[in-house]
């Protein structure tokens, strides 16, 4: 071989061999196919603090999560607020995950690992699809969350998974052709229901309640209970004649709507369907803190009822100080003056935050569950003293201490006595 034609044959093998290394390099570097990637993270460049808003979708539904003003919505829900914690659970999620193993699979081979796009297949093959943009709508990361493996599943000598914790799950990220991700640690949940992703710290609660009146169109489904204290005994307001009101049946209006949580919001699209003006029951809640809330209970929702309501808040700006218990000696010292004082502030700055945070979903309509609003939904009867059983003529009357006693014989009736056979008596002959 002549000396040109060698140098021409080594230059050729020297651009292939590299064209080959920055392919593989290149390659590499998208997919992690290399030993020194495996515990590294799956997506590559990917920084939560990008991501402004995300799909999530499946064979099921799909969800859109976005963040306006600084605060993330969701959109269908006419931008009621999202939860906080189910968005960074997501974001932080994708974040961490981790490479375990990489896999060569290709497109024939997804289904059987959940990783075909919802639409693509049916819902035994396909994944969940998660696609995260920046604030100018471009696409920065997505990746389709597909099989998530048992512990059965873990090949011997595989990196070992947590048994409550989230387990390795398959991953193929967009853009990736053939290759596959294990990730160490997968996803507890990928939520595509919209109730799933509302703020349910976005709601009312009601604290020391003093007064519930309650309007409903029969007369036995209005009433009005109050008490004069927070730990006083709950009374009924002007009972009628032969009412016997039974506190102890009345303690859960004490406590409405102290734990209650909303199931859904309704669009205002559909407002129509809550048939809010002409509401099953309207109550009027008051509270020792000087809040009044309004509530309209209007049409049912399967198990559930719509409801909207109105908050008010009247509250002491100043605080009275105590009078004193001993003549021309103060009720309190500088030192007591100032920590009262103090609290007072704050207890103040408490309750017009709650009025705020609470009058921001005024407007707004809820899907609750029934059972949550029964203590308004009880009928006036539902609180009177039980009366006793009336005694069916004929039936034995039952003596506390012996039990049923033998009926009495009915007056005129034939007389029953007692009557001793005679005895006769041998007199003995006399001497």
């Amino acid at each position: 071989m002549k000396k040109n034609q060698l140098i021409l044959l080594l230059a050729v093998l020297a651009v292939t061999g590299g064209a080959a290394f920055w392919k593989y390099s290149k390659r590499s570097s998208a997919i992690g196919n290399v030993p020194g990637e495996i515990g590294k993270d799956l997506l590559k460049n990917f920084n939560p603090a990008d991501a402004t808003a995300f799909t999530v979708k499946d064979s099921k539904g799909e969800v859109l999560i976005e963040q306006k003003d600084g605060k993330w919505i969701v959109p269908a829900r006419d931008g009621f607020p999202a939860s906080i914690d189910a968005v960074n659970e997501l974001r932080d999620n994708s974040a961490s995950l981790k490479i375990g193993e990489i896999q060569k699979v290709g497109e024939s081979q997804l289904g059987r690992l959940k990783l075909k796009k919802p639409g693509d297949g049916s819902e035994e093959e396909t994944g969940t699809l998660v696609s995260f943009r920046d604030s100018s709508g471009k696409e920065i990361s997505a990746f389709i969350a597909g099989k998530v493996l048992s512990s059965d599943d873990t090949p011997p000598g595989g990196f070992s998974m947590s048994p409550t914790g989230p387990k390795s799950q398959y991953i193929k990220v967009a853009g990736v052709e053939n290759v596959v991700y294990k990730a160490r640690d997968g996803f507890t949940r990928l939520e595509t229901d919209l109730k799933g992703w509302l703020d349910k710290t976005a709601f009312i609660k009601i604290d020391k309640i003093k007064s519930v009146a309650v309007t409903g169109k029969e007369s036995a489904e209005s009433w009005t209970i109050s008490r004069e204290t927070e730990t006083g005994e709950l009374k009924l307001e002007a009972p009628a004649t032969g009412e016997e009101f039974e506190a102890a049946k009345a303690s859960p209006v004490s406590t409405a709507f102290s734990f209650v949580q909303f199931n859904d919001v309704l669009p205002a699209a559909e407002a129509a369907k809550a048939a809010l003006d002409q509401p099953v029951r309207s109550a009027v809640i008051t509270t020792f803190d000087g809040f009044t809330y309004t509530i309209k209970v209007g049409a049912a929702d399967g198990e559930n009822h719509f409801i909207s309501y109105t908050i008010d808040g009247k509250f002491e700006e100043t605080r009275t100080p105590p009078e004193p218990k001993e003549k021309d000696k103060p009720a309190e010292t500088e030192e007591e003056k100032k920590k009262a004082d103090e609290a007072f502030a704050t207890a103040l700055a408490a309750k017009k935050k709650k009025l705020t945070e609470e009058q921001a979903t005024v407007g707004r309509i809820f899907s609750i569950a029934k059972s949550s609003l029964e203590p308004i939904l009880k009928l006036r009867p539902d609180f009177m003293k039980d009366k006793p059983a009336a005694v069916a003529p004929g039936t034995p009357a039952t003596d506390p201490e012996f039990g049923n006693k033998p009926p009495l014989p009915a007056p005129g009736g034939p007389r029953i006595e007692a009557v001793t056979p005679p005895i006769s008596v041998e007199t003995p002959p006399a001497k």
